[in-house]
């Protein structure tokens, strides 16, 4: 996945081990892979301030630190 956002800013990426967003926090947009989960794509297309909160509660995680171990 790019990691520059079309604004020329850095999207930062996020997981759970299965899904993948990368956020950029200067316009707020976001691309991802949903792993193959239907409704985890319907969710985020649909509800897009549900990223901040699963990153926020967590849920997702910076991509670094899925590697490294928690």
């Amino acid at each position: 996945m790019k990691e520059e956002c079309k604004c020329g800013k850095k999207r930062y990426g996020y997981t759970d081990g299965i899904h993948e967003i990368f956020l950029c926090y200067n316009c707020g947009s976001f691309i991802g892979n949903a792993g193959g989960d239907a409704l985890f794509g319907v969710l985020i297309k649909s509800n897009p301030e549900s990223v901040l909160a699963l990153i926020q509660s967590k849920l997702l995680i910076p991509i670094e630190v899925f590697k490294h171990g928690r």
